[in-house]
Protein backbone atom coordinates (compact mmCIF):
# COMPACT_ATOMS: atom_id res chain seq x y z
CA UNK A 1 0.00 0.00 0.00
CA UNK A 2 2.76 2.41 0.88
CA UNK A 3 4.54 1.48 -2.29
CA UNK A 4 1.41 2.26 -4.28
CA UNK A 5 1.03 5.69 -2.65
CA UNK A 6 4.68 6.46 -3.27
CA UNK A 7 4.33 5.55 -6.92
CA UNK A 8 1.25 7.76 -7.23
CA UNK A 9 3.05 10.68 -5.59
CA UNK A 10 5.98 10.22 -7.89
CA UNK A 11 3.62 10.24 -10.86
CA UNK A 12 2.01 13.50 -9.72
CA UNK A 13 5.35 15.17 -9.20
CA UNK A 14 6.59 14.03 -12.57
CA UNK A 15 3.40 15.19 -14.28
CA UNK A 16 3.36 18.71 -12.81
CA UNK A 17 5.89 20.19 -15.22
CA UNK A 18 3.87 18.93 -18.15
CA UNK A 19 0.78 20.76 -16.90
CA UNK A 20 2.73 23.99 -16.51
CA UNK A 21 4.30 23.57 -19.92
CA UNK A 22 0.90 22.99 -21.49
CA UNK A 23 -0.37 26.13 -19.85
CA UNK A 24 2.60 28.07 -21.17
CA UNK A 25 2.06 26.77 -24.67
CA UNK A 26 -1.62 27.76 -24.55
CA UNK A 27 -3.07 24.43 -25.53
CA UNK A 28 -5.89 24.50 -22.95
CA UNK A 29 -7.57 27.92 -23.63
CA UNK A 30 -8.76 29.76 -26.74
CA UNK A 31 -7.19 33.22 -27.31
CA UNK A 32 -9.35 36.40 -27.30
CA UNK A 33 -10.78 37.72 -30.56
CA UNK A 34 -11.47 41.14 -32.15
CA UNK A 35 -8.76 42.92 -30.18
CA UNK A 36 -8.70 46.67 -30.81
CA UNK A 37 -7.57 49.94 -29.19
CA UNK A 38 -9.56 53.19 -28.95
CA UNK A 39 -7.81 56.46 -28.02
CA UNK A 40 -9.45 59.73 -26.95
CA UNK A 41 -6.92 62.39 -25.95
CA UNK A 42 -4.54 60.51 -23.62
CA UNK A 43 -7.05 57.85 -22.60
CA UNK A 44 -6.59 54.36 -24.09
CA UNK A 45 -9.27 51.66 -24.11
CA UNK A 46 -8.29 48.10 -25.07
CA UNK A 47 -11.24 45.93 -26.10
CA UNK A 48 -11.66 42.29 -27.16
CA UNK A 49 -14.30 39.58 -27.35
CA UNK A 50 -14.42 36.09 -25.83
CA UNK A 51 -17.50 34.07 -26.80
CA UNK A 52 -16.11 30.73 -25.63
CA UNK A 53 -16.03 31.65 -21.97
CA UNK A 54 -18.65 32.71 -19.50
CA UNK A 55 -18.12 35.87 -17.50
CA UNK A 56 -15.80 35.22 -14.57
CA UNK A 57 -14.61 31.82 -15.75
CA UNK A 58 -11.35 33.28 -17.10
CA UNK A 59 -9.35 36.47 -16.71
CA UNK A 60 -7.41 38.46 -19.28
CA UNK A 61 -4.01 40.15 -19.21
CA UNK A 62 -2.40 42.51 -21.73
CA UNK A 63 1.10 43.64 -22.65
CA UNK A 64 2.54 46.30 -24.94
CA UNK A 65 5.74 46.83 -26.87
CA UNK A 66 7.08 50.01 -28.47
CA UNK A 67 9.03 50.07 -31.69
CA UNK A 68 12.66 48.97 -31.31
CA UNK A 69 11.90 47.38 -27.90
CA UNK A 70 12.90 43.75 -27.45
CA UNK A 71 10.82 42.90 -24.37
CA UNK A 72 7.08 43.07 -23.82
CA UNK A 73 5.92 45.11 -20.84
CA UNK A 74 2.88 44.46 -18.70
CA UNK A 75 0.10 46.95 -19.33
CA UNK A 76 -0.89 48.80 -16.12
CA UNK A 77 -4.58 48.38 -15.30
CA UNK A 78 -4.94 45.44 -17.69
CA UNK A 79 -3.78 42.48 -15.60
CA UNK A 80 -6.20 39.66 -14.66
CA UNK A 81 -9.23 41.60 -15.91
CA UNK A 82 -12.53 39.72 -15.73
CA UNK A 83 -14.28 41.83 -18.39
CA UNK A 84 -13.53 42.30 -22.08
CA UNK A 85 -11.97 45.76 -21.91
CA UNK A 86 -9.55 47.77 -19.86
CA UNK A 87 -8.65 51.47 -19.70
CA UNK A 88 -5.22 52.94 -19.17
CA UNK A 89 -3.03 55.95 -19.93
CA UNK A 90 0.51 55.73 -21.34
CA UNK A 91 1.87 59.14 -20.42
CA UNK A 92 5.45 57.89 -20.39
CA UNK A 93 5.41 56.58 -23.97
CA UNK A 94 6.26 58.31 -27.22
CA UNK A 95 3.00 59.01 -29.01
CA UNK A 96 4.79 59.49 -32.35
CA UNK A 97 6.35 55.98 -32.63
CA UNK A 98 4.63 52.70 -33.36
CA UNK A 99 3.25 50.60 -30.52
CA UNK A 100 1.48 47.23 -30.43
CA UNK A 101 -0.63 45.34 -27.88
CA UNK A 102 -1.45 41.71 -27.17
CA UNK A 103 -4.03 39.99 -24.92
CA UNK A 104 -4.45 36.42 -23.66
CA UNK A 105 -6.93 34.47 -21.56
CA UNK A 106 -5.90 32.92 -18.26
CA UNK A 107 -7.55 30.32 -16.04
CA UNK A 108 -5.85 29.03 -12.92
CA UNK A 109 -2.46 27.85 -14.13
CA UNK A 110 -3.44 27.72 -17.82
CA UNK A 111 -3.15 30.49 -20.41
CA UNK A 112 -4.08 30.87 -24.06
CA UNK A 113 -1.80 32.03 -26.84
CA UNK A 114 -1.44 35.78 -27.35
CA UNK A 115 -3.88 37.68 -29.58
CA UNK A 116 -1.83 40.52 -31.06
CA UNK A 117 -2.89 43.61 -33.05
CA UNK A 118 -0.92 45.37 -35.76
CA UNK A 119 1.39 48.20 -34.65
CA UNK A 120 0.16 51.79 -35.01
CA UNK A 121 1.13 55.36 -34.11
CA UNK A 122 -1.00 56.63 -31.19
CA UNK A 123 -1.07 60.26 -32.39
CA UNK A 124 -2.52 59.21 -35.75
CA UNK A 125 -5.23 57.04 -34.21
CA UNK A 126 -6.21 59.34 -31.35
CA UNK A 127 -9.53 61.13 -31.46
CA UNK A 128 -10.12 64.58 -30.00
CA UNK A 129 -12.09 64.74 -26.79
CA UNK A 130 -14.54 67.55 -26.05
CA UNK A 131 -12.99 70.80 -24.82
CA UNK A 132 -13.46 72.14 -21.33
CA UNK A 133 -15.96 75.00 -21.01
CA UNK A 134 -16.60 77.55 -18.25
CA UNK A 135 -19.24 80.31 -18.45
CA UNK A 136 -19.54 83.76 -16.91
CA UNK A 137 -22.73 85.86 -17.26
CA UNK A 138 -23.24 89.60 -17.62
CA UNK A 139 -26.42 91.51 -18.16
CA UNK A 140 -26.17 91.48 -21.95
CA UNK A 141 -23.28 89.10 -22.59
CA UNK A 142 -21.85 85.71 -21.73
CA UNK A 143 -18.10 85.17 -21.48
CA UNK A 144 -17.00 81.67 -22.56
CA UNK A 145 -13.68 80.35 -21.29
CA UNK A 146 -12.44 77.32 -23.26
CA UNK A 147 -9.69 74.85 -22.39
CA UNK A 148 -8.16 72.74 -25.14
CA UNK A 149 -8.92 68.99 -25.34
CA UNK A 150 -6.76 66.69 -23.25
CA UNK A 151 -5.51 69.55 -21.11
CA UNK A 152 -2.76 68.34 -18.81
CA UNK A 153 -1.94 65.42 -21.11
CA UNK A 154 0.71 65.03 -23.79
CA UNK A 155 -1.39 64.11 -26.83
CA UNK A 156 -2.28 67.70 -27.82
CA UNK A 157 0.10 69.78 -25.72
CA UNK A 158 2.09 70.81 -28.82
CA UNK A 159 -1.02 71.60 -30.85
CA UNK A 160 -2.80 74.17 -28.70
CA UNK A 161 -2.46 76.74 -31.51
CA UNK A 162 -3.92 74.31 -34.05
CA UNK A 163 -7.45 74.26 -32.64
CA UNK A 164 -10.45 76.31 -33.55
CA UNK A 165 -13.75 76.12 -31.72
CA UNK A 166 -17.37 76.15 -32.77
CA UNK A 167 -19.81 77.46 -30.17
CA UNK A 168 -23.48 76.67 -30.55
CA UNK A 169 -25.71 78.88 -28.36
CA UNK A 170 -29.45 79.16 -28.07
CA UNK A 171 -32.05 80.72 -25.85
CA UNK A 172 -33.48 77.94 -23.76
CA UNK A 173 -37.05 79.05 -24.12
CA UNK A 174 -36.99 79.25 -27.92
CA UNK A 175 -34.46 76.66 -29.02
CA UNK A 176 -33.25 78.86 -31.90
CA UNK A 177 -29.47 78.50 -32.05
CA UNK A 178 -26.61 80.28 -33.74
CA UNK A 179 -23.01 79.20 -34.32
CA UNK A 180 -19.91 81.20 -33.51
CA UNK A 181 -16.45 80.09 -34.71
CA UNK A 182 -13.41 81.38 -32.87
CA UNK A 183 -9.69 80.76 -32.60
CA UNK A 184 -9.50 82.22 -29.11
CA UNK A 185 -9.75 80.51 -25.76
CA UNK A 186 -11.84 83.39 -24.43
CA UNK A 187 -14.90 84.52 -26.34
CA UNK A 188 -17.46 87.14 -25.34
CA UNK A 189 -20.95 86.69 -26.80
CA UNK A 190 -22.69 90.08 -26.95
CA UNK A 191 -26.15 91.51 -27.52
CA UNK A 192 -28.05 89.12 -25.28
CA UNK A 193 -31.12 89.82 -23.22
CA UNK A 194 -30.87 90.47 -19.48
CA UNK A 195 -32.28 87.90 -17.11
CA UNK A 196 -32.57 85.25 -19.80
CA UNK A 197 -31.40 81.63 -19.80
CA UNK A 198 -29.02 80.65 -22.55
CA UNK A 199 -27.52 77.23 -23.24
CA UNK A 200 -24.46 76.36 -25.26
CA UNK A 201 -22.03 73.61 -26.20
CA UNK A 202 -18.59 73.68 -27.81
CA UNK A 203 -16.68 71.39 -30.15
CA UNK A 204 -12.97 71.50 -31.05
CA UNK A 205 -11.57 71.18 -34.58
CA UNK A 206 -7.92 70.34 -35.26
CA UNK A 207 -6.92 72.34 -38.34
CA UNK A 208 -4.06 70.12 -39.54
CA UNK A 209 -5.18 66.78 -38.06
CA UNK A 210 -8.47 66.98 -40.01
CA UNK A 211 -10.32 65.72 -36.97
CA UNK A 212 -12.97 67.16 -34.71
CA UNK A 213 -14.18 66.35 -31.26
CA UNK A 214 -17.59 65.58 -29.96
CA UNK A 215 -19.48 68.46 -28.40
CA UNK A 216 -18.94 69.30 -24.79
CA UNK A 217 -21.74 68.79 -22.34
CA UNK A 218 -24.55 71.33 -22.65
CA UNK A 219 -24.33 74.14 -20.10
CA UNK A 220 -26.99 76.75 -19.35
CA UNK A 221 -26.62 80.11 -17.58
CA UNK A 222 -28.85 83.09 -16.77
CA UNK A 223 -27.82 86.62 -17.73
CA UNK A 224 -27.95 89.19 -14.93
CA UNK A 225 -30.36 92.05 -14.55
CA UNK A 226 -29.67 95.17 -16.53
CA UNK A 227 -26.88 97.30 -15.15
CA UNK A 228 -27.59 100.92 -14.35
CA UNK A 229 -24.33 102.02 -15.93
CA UNK A 230 -24.44 101.42 -19.72
CA UNK A 231 -21.58 99.71 -21.49
CA UNK A 232 -19.46 101.75 -23.95
CA UNK A 233 -20.03 100.71 -27.56
CA UNK A 234 -18.63 101.18 -31.07
CA UNK A 235 -14.96 101.14 -30.15
CA UNK A 236 -12.85 102.73 -32.89
CA UNK A 237 -9.26 103.86 -33.16
CA UNK A 238 -7.36 106.18 -35.47
CA UNK A 239 -3.86 107.57 -35.80
CA UNK A 240 -2.81 111.17 -35.44
CA UNK A 241 0.90 111.63 -36.02
CA UNK A 242 2.74 109.40 -33.55
CA UNK A 243 -0.32 108.90 -31.33
CA UNK A 244 -3.36 106.65 -31.27
CA UNK A 245 -6.80 108.21 -30.87
CA UNK A 246 -9.32 105.89 -29.16
CA UNK A 247 -13.03 106.71 -29.56
CA UNK A 248 -16.29 105.14 -28.30
CA UNK A 249 -19.96 105.85 -27.73
CA UNK A 250 -21.76 105.83 -24.39
CA UNK A 251 -25.21 106.99 -23.27
CA UNK A 252 -24.07 108.00 -19.78
CA UNK A 253 -23.53 111.73 -19.55
CA UNK A 254 -21.67 112.09 -16.24
CA UNK A 255 -19.48 108.99 -16.42
CA UNK A 256 -15.73 108.72 -16.50
CA UNK A 257 -13.92 106.15 -18.59
CA UNK A 258 -10.90 103.92 -18.43
CA UNK A 259 -9.28 101.82 -21.16
CA UNK A 260 -7.07 98.72 -21.15
CA UNK A 261 -5.16 96.75 -23.75
CA UNK A 262 -4.21 93.08 -24.17
CA UNK A 263 -1.55 91.53 -26.48
CA UNK A 264 -3.18 89.84 -29.45
CA UNK A 265 -1.58 86.46 -28.83
CA UNK A 266 -2.95 86.17 -25.29
CA UNK A 267 -6.38 84.93 -26.33
CA UNK A 268 -4.79 82.17 -28.41
CA UNK A 269 -3.12 80.68 -25.33
CA UNK A 270 -5.18 78.38 -23.09
CA UNK A 271 -6.15 79.75 -19.72
CA UNK A 272 -7.83 82.87 -18.49
CA UNK A 273 -6.58 86.23 -19.77
CA UNK A 274 -8.32 88.30 -17.10
CA UNK A 275 -5.12 89.20 -15.27
CA UNK A 276 -3.14 90.10 -18.40
CA UNK A 277 -5.06 93.24 -19.32
CA UNK A 278 -2.84 96.30 -18.98
CA UNK A 279 -4.06 99.85 -18.26
CA UNK A 280 -3.40 102.70 -20.67
CA UNK A 281 -2.08 105.56 -18.47
CA UNK A 282 -3.34 108.34 -20.73
CA UNK A 283 -6.82 106.75 -20.73
CA UNK A 284 -7.10 105.76 -17.06
CA UNK A 285 -9.62 108.46 -16.11
CA UNK A 286 -11.07 110.64 -18.85
CA UNK A 287 -14.33 112.53 -19.00
CA UNK A 288 -14.65 112.53 -22.77
CA UNK A 289 -15.55 109.67 -25.08
CA UNK A 290 -12.10 109.62 -26.56
CA UNK A 291 -8.51 109.61 -25.42
CA UNK A 292 -5.10 110.06 -27.05
CA UNK A 293 -2.03 108.03 -26.12
CA UNK A 294 1.43 107.50 -27.67
CA UNK A 295 1.88 104.60 -30.06
CA UNK A 296 4.85 103.29 -28.08
CA UNK A 297 2.50 102.57 -25.17
CA UNK A 298 1.57 99.34 -26.98
CA UNK A 299 4.49 97.27 -28.20
CA UNK A 300 2.74 94.49 -30.16
CA UNK A 301 1.52 94.49 -33.74
CA UNK A 302 -1.95 93.23 -32.85
CA UNK A 303 -3.76 93.92 -29.61
CA UNK A 304 -7.19 94.17 -28.01
CA UNK A 305 -8.76 97.28 -26.51
CA UNK A 306 -11.68 97.60 -24.12
CA UNK A 307 -13.36 100.52 -22.34
CA UNK A 308 -15.33 100.71 -19.07
CA UNK A 309 -17.53 103.47 -17.72
CA UNK A 310 -17.68 104.30 -14.04
CA UNK A 311 -19.23 106.89 -11.79
CA UNK A 312 -18.58 106.81 -8.09
CA UNK A 313 -19.15 103.25 -6.89
CA UNK A 314 -20.99 102.22 -10.00
CA UNK A 315 -19.19 100.60 -12.90
CA UNK A 316 -20.35 99.21 -16.17
CA UNK A 317 -19.33 95.92 -17.67
CA UNK A 318 -16.39 96.09 -20.00
CA UNK A 319 -17.09 96.81 -23.64
CA UNK A 320 -16.45 94.29 -26.35
CA UNK A 321 -12.81 93.35 -26.95
CA UNK A 322 -11.82 95.30 -30.03
CA UNK A 323 -9.03 93.70 -32.08
CA UNK A 324 -6.62 96.26 -33.51
CA UNK A 325 -4.01 95.60 -36.17
CA UNK A 326 -1.39 98.33 -36.07
CA UNK A 327 -0.55 97.73 -39.73
CA UNK A 328 -3.88 99.27 -40.58
CA UNK A 329 -2.65 102.58 -39.25
CA UNK A 330 0.87 102.40 -40.58
CA UNK A 331 1.79 105.01 -43.16
CA UNK A 332 3.30 103.49 -46.27
CA UNK A 333 6.20 105.58 -47.55
CA UNK A 334 6.41 106.23 -51.29
CA UNK A 335 8.46 103.63 -53.14
CA UNK A 336 11.79 104.12 -54.86
CA UNK A 337 11.81 103.70 -58.63
CA UNK A 338 14.66 102.88 -61.02
CA UNK A 339 14.30 103.20 -64.80
CA UNK A 340 16.48 101.98 -67.67
CA UNK A 341 15.84 102.66 -71.35
CA UNK A 342 16.06 100.68 -74.57
CA UNK A 343 15.31 101.61 -78.18
CA UNK A 344 11.52 101.68 -77.86
CA UNK A 345 10.78 100.77 -74.23
CA UNK A 346 11.48 101.56 -70.59
CA UNK A 347 12.17 99.06 -67.83
CA UNK A 348 10.99 100.25 -64.41
CA UNK A 349 11.66 98.55 -61.06
CA UNK A 350 9.75 99.68 -57.97
CA UNK A 351 11.22 99.09 -54.50
CA UNK A 352 9.29 99.38 -51.25
CA UNK A 353 10.94 101.35 -48.47
CA UNK A 354 11.12 99.25 -45.31
CA UNK A 355 10.55 100.84 -41.95
CA UNK A 356 9.79 99.62 -38.43
CA UNK A 357 6.01 99.62 -38.89
CA UNK A 358 5.55 97.75 -42.16
CA UNK A 359 7.01 94.89 -44.11
CA UNK A 360 7.31 94.79 -47.89
CA UNK A 361 5.08 91.83 -48.66
CA UNK A 362 1.61 91.49 -50.12
CA UNK A 363 1.99 94.73 -52.04
CA UNK A 364 0.45 95.86 -55.31
CA UNK A 365 2.30 98.47 -57.37
CA UNK A 366 1.00 101.14 -59.70
CA UNK A 367 3.10 103.19 -62.11
CA UNK A 368 2.09 106.19 -64.18
CA UNK A 369 4.09 107.28 -67.26
CA UNK A 370 3.75 109.97 -69.89
CA UNK A 371 5.71 111.73 -72.60
CA UNK A 372 7.38 114.76 -71.10
CA UNK A 373 6.01 117.12 -73.73
CA UNK A 374 2.48 115.75 -73.26
CA UNK A 375 -0.02 115.67 -70.40
CA UNK A 376 -1.58 112.35 -71.41
CA UNK A 377 -0.80 109.82 -68.68
CA UNK A 378 -1.09 106.06 -68.76
CA UNK A 379 -0.92 103.68 -65.81
CA UNK A 380 -0.07 100.05 -65.14
CA UNK A 381 -0.95 97.98 -62.02
CA UNK A 382 0.89 94.78 -61.10
CA UNK A 383 1.72 92.69 -58.06
CA UNK A 384 5.25 92.35 -59.39
CA UNK A 385 7.59 95.33 -58.88
CA UNK A 386 9.00 94.97 -62.43
CA UNK A 387 7.36 96.87 -65.29
CA UNK A 388 8.15 96.81 -69.02
CA UNK A 389 6.76 99.88 -70.79
CA UNK A 390 6.87 99.03 -74.51
CA UNK A 391 5.95 100.57 -77.88
CA UNK A 392 7.50 103.95 -77.12
CA UNK A 393 9.03 106.45 -79.52
CA UNK A 394 12.83 106.35 -79.97
CA UNK A 395 14.86 109.28 -78.66
CA UNK A 396 11.91 110.60 -76.67
CA UNK A 397 11.87 111.65 -73.01
CA UNK A 398 9.31 109.85 -70.83
CA UNK A 399 8.57 110.42 -67.15
CA UNK A 400 7.55 107.75 -64.63
CA UNK A 401 6.07 107.75 -61.11
CA UNK A 402 5.06 104.84 -58.86
CA UNK A 403 3.13 104.17 -55.66
CA UNK A 404 2.06 101.27 -53.46
CA UNK A 405 -1.61 100.72 -54.13
CA UNK A 406 -2.52 98.30 -51.34
CA UNK A 407 -0.97 96.75 -48.26
CA UNK A 408 -1.88 93.39 -46.75
CA UNK A 409 -5.62 93.24 -46.05
CA UNK A 410 -6.13 96.99 -45.76
CA UNK A 411 -7.03 99.22 -48.69
CA UNK A 412 -4.19 101.67 -48.40
CA UNK A 413 -1.98 103.52 -50.83
CA UNK A 414 1.20 105.50 -50.52
CA UNK A 415 2.07 108.81 -52.06
CA UNK A 416 3.63 108.78 -55.51
CA UNK A 417 7.38 108.54 -55.77
CA UNK A 418 9.51 111.32 -57.17
CA UNK A 419 9.19 111.82 -60.91
CA UNK A 420 11.97 110.16 -62.92
CA UNK A 421 12.49 111.00 -66.60
CA UNK A 422 14.46 108.98 -69.12
CA UNK A 423 15.10 109.22 -72.86
CA UNK A 424 14.65 106.17 -75.04
CA UNK A 425 17.53 105.17 -77.30
CA UNK A 426 17.80 105.91 -81.05
CA UNK A 427 15.90 103.72 -83.51
CA UNK A 428 17.24 101.26 -86.08
CA UNK A 429 19.88 102.60 -88.54
CA UNK A 430 19.76 102.12 -92.36
CA UNK A 431 21.78 99.31 -94.02
CA UNK A 432 24.11 101.85 -95.67
CA UNK A 433 24.96 103.24 -92.24
CA UNK A 434 25.89 99.78 -91.06
CA UNK A 435 28.03 99.18 -94.17
CA UNK A 436 29.87 102.48 -93.78
CA UNK A 437 30.35 101.82 -90.10
CA UNK A 438 31.71 98.36 -90.85
CA UNK A 439 34.20 99.54 -93.46
CA UNK A 440 35.23 102.45 -91.28
CA UNK A 441 35.86 100.11 -88.41
CA UNK A 442 37.86 97.77 -90.64
CA UNK A 443 39.99 100.62 -92.04
CA UNK A 444 40.59 102.03 -88.61
CA UNK A 445 41.61 98.58 -87.37
CA UNK A 446 44.19 98.20 -90.17
CA UNK A 447 45.47 101.72 -89.50
CA UNK A 448 45.89 100.94 -85.84
CA UNK A 449 47.68 97.68 -86.62
CA UNK A 450 50.05 99.39 -89.07
CA UNK A 451 50.83 102.24 -86.69
CA UNK A 452 51.31 99.78 -83.87
CA UNK A 453 53.69 97.66 -85.90
CA UNK A 454 55.86 100.65 -86.84
CA UNK A 455 55.79 101.98 -83.33
CA UNK A 456 56.87 98.60 -82.01
CA UNK A 457 59.67 98.45 -84.56
CA UNK A 458 60.84 101.93 -83.60
CA UNK A 459 60.76 101.13 -79.91
CA UNK A 460 62.71 97.93 -80.49
CA UNK A 461 65.32 99.88 -82.48
CA UNK A 462 65.66 102.59 -79.82
CA UNK A 463 65.45 100.58 -76.63
CA UNK A 464 66.26 97.05 -77.69
CA UNK A 465 68.80 97.50 -80.55
CA UNK A 466 71.15 94.56 -81.35
CA UNK A 467 74.84 94.93 -80.25
CA UNK A 468 75.92 93.45 -83.61
CA UNK A 469 76.56 95.99 -86.45
CA UNK A 470 74.60 95.65 -89.65
CA UNK A 471 76.04 93.39 -92.37
CA UNK A 472 76.96 96.32 -94.62
CA UNK A 473 79.34 97.62 -91.94
CA UNK A 474 80.43 94.33 -90.53
CA UNK A 475 81.99 93.17 -93.81
CA UNK A 476 84.68 95.89 -93.57
CA UNK A 477 85.74 95.02 -90.05
CA UNK A 478 85.39 91.35 -89.85
CA UNK A 479 87.84 88.85 -91.36
CA UNK A 480 86.54 87.54 -94.63
CA UNK A 481 86.21 83.88 -95.05
CA UNK A 482 89.00 82.11 -96.78
CA UNK A 483 86.82 81.01 -99.63
CA UNK A 484 86.12 84.63 -100.59
CA UNK A 485 89.82 85.78 -100.58
CA UNK A 486 91.38 86.54 -103.94
CA UNK A 487 94.80 84.87 -104.00
CA UNK A 488 97.51 85.80 -106.50
CA UNK A 489 98.02 82.98 -108.94
CA UNK A 490 101.60 81.77 -109.10
CA UNK A 491 103.62 82.78 -112.14
CA UNK A 492 103.61 80.15 -114.81
CA UNK A 493 107.03 79.16 -116.00
CA UNK A 494 107.20 79.54 -119.73
CA UNK A 495 109.94 79.06 -122.21
CA UNK A 496 109.87 81.60 -124.94
CA UNK A 497 111.65 81.56 -128.23
CA UNK A 498 112.25 84.56 -130.38
CA UNK A 499 112.59 84.07 -134.08
CA UNK A 500 113.96 86.89 -136.14
CA UNK A 501 112.25 86.82 -139.42
CA UNK A 502 112.39 88.84 -142.51
CA UNK A 503 109.72 91.36 -142.53
CA UNK A 504 108.83 90.45 -146.01
CA UNK A 505 108.75 86.72 -145.80
CA UNK A 506 108.64 84.36 -142.99
CA UNK A 507 110.25 81.04 -143.71
CA UNK A 508 109.45 78.54 -141.11
CA UNK A 509 110.16 74.98 -141.72
CA UNK A 510 107.41 73.02 -140.18
CA UNK A 511 108.47 70.13 -138.15
CA UNK A 512 112.03 71.47 -137.64
CA UNK A 513 112.94 70.74 -134.05
CA UNK A 514 114.82 73.41 -132.26
CA UNK A 515 117.12 72.23 -129.55
CA UNK A 516 115.92 73.08 -126.09
CA UNK A 517 119.29 74.21 -124.96
CA UNK A 518 119.32 76.94 -127.57
CA UNK A 519 116.34 78.43 -126.04
CA UNK A 520 116.59 81.31 -123.77
CA UNK A 521 114.60 81.01 -120.68
CA UNK A 522 112.66 83.87 -119.26
CA UNK A 523 110.77 84.20 -116.04
CA UNK A 524 107.31 85.67 -116.05
CA UNK A 525 106.28 88.00 -113.27
CA UNK A 526 102.83 88.94 -112.27
CA UNK A 527 101.38 92.33 -111.72
CA UNK A 528 97.99 93.26 -110.32
CA UNK A 529 97.73 95.97 -112.94
CA UNK A 530 98.76 94.35 -116.22
CA UNK A 531 98.65 90.61 -115.67
CA UNK A 532 101.49 88.33 -116.99
CA UNK A 533 104.29 89.84 -119.00
CA UNK A 534 107.66 88.70 -120.42
CA UNK A 535 110.93 89.98 -119.08
CA UNK A 536 113.59 89.53 -121.79
CA UNK A 537 117.23 89.01 -121.00
CA UNK A 538 120.19 89.33 -123.35
CA UNK A 539 120.74 86.41 -125.75
CA UNK A 540 123.88 85.00 -127.15
CA UNK A 541 123.28 86.47 -130.52
CA UNK A 542 122.91 90.19 -131.16
CA UNK A 543 119.35 91.41 -130.94
CA UNK A 544 118.43 93.77 -133.63
CA UNK A 545 116.46 96.79 -132.49
CA UNK A 546 116.34 98.50 -135.91
CA UNK A 547 113.15 98.22 -137.96
CA UNK A 548 114.07 94.74 -139.19
CA UNK A 549 110.64 93.38 -138.50
CA UNK A 550 111.63 90.78 -135.90
CA UNK A 551 108.84 88.90 -134.19
CA UNK A 552 108.51 86.37 -131.37
CA UNK A 553 106.75 83.12 -132.05
CA UNK A 554 105.99 80.57 -129.34
CA UNK A 555 106.37 76.87 -129.90
CA UNK A 556 105.08 74.17 -127.53
CA UNK A 557 107.48 71.53 -126.31
CA UNK A 558 110.37 72.87 -128.50
CA UNK A 559 108.27 72.67 -131.71
CA UNK A 560 108.25 75.68 -133.97
CA UNK A 561 104.97 76.53 -135.46
CA UNK A 562 104.58 78.37 -138.67
CA UNK A 563 102.93 81.71 -138.81
CA UNK A 564 99.22 81.79 -139.33
CA UNK A 565 97.71 85.02 -140.41
CA UNK A 566 99.39 88.02 -138.97
CA UNK A 567 102.56 86.79 -137.33
CA UNK A 568 102.43 89.57 -134.75
CA UNK A 569 99.19 88.25 -133.40
CA UNK A 570 100.77 85.09 -132.20
CA UNK A 571 101.31 84.68 -128.47
CA UNK A 572 103.59 82.40 -126.58
CA UNK A 573 101.91 79.61 -124.75
CA UNK A 574 103.32 78.15 -121.58
CA UNK A 575 106.25 75.84 -122.15
CA UNK A 576 107.50 77.49 -125.36
CA UNK A 577 111.02 78.53 -126.20
CA UNK A 578 112.02 81.83 -127.64
CA UNK A 579 114.32 81.79 -130.61
CA UNK A 580 115.75 84.38 -132.78
CA UNK A 581 115.98 83.67 -136.43
CA UNK A 582 117.79 85.76 -138.89
CA UNK A 583 115.95 87.28 -141.62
Amino acid sequence: MLALLGAAALLLVAGAPRVLLAAADGDDLEPPEDVDVYIIDDNFTLKWSSQNYSVGSVTFSAEYQEEEMEDWLKLPGCQHVTGTKCEFSLLDTNIYVKIKFRVRAEADSSASSWAEIDPFIPFCRARIGPPGVRLEAEDQAIVVYISHPGQGGKMWDKDVMQFQYRIEIWQKSSGVSKNITTFYYTEKILKLLPETTYCLKVEAIHKSHKNQSSYSAVQCINTTEANKMPVPENIEMDVHGASYVLKWDCASADASYRAQWLPGYSKSVPGSSLNEWKPIPACADVKTTHCVFPQNTIHTGTFFLRVQAFSGNQTSFWSEDKLIDSNKFATIPPPVIAVSSTRDSLLAYVTCQDDSSIECHGLTYEIVFWEKTSNTKRKMVKESPEFAIVNLQPQTVYCVQARVLSFSLWNKSSDFSDMLCKMTRPGNSSPMTWIITGFGTLFFSFLVLYAGKNLLKYLNYVFFSSPKPPPSIDEFFSEPSSKNLLFLTPEEHTEQCFIIENTDTVAVTEGNIIPQEDCRKHTSQSSQDSGNYSNEEGSTGSESSSGSGHRAVSAHSGLLEGPRGNPWDMSCSPGTCERESAS
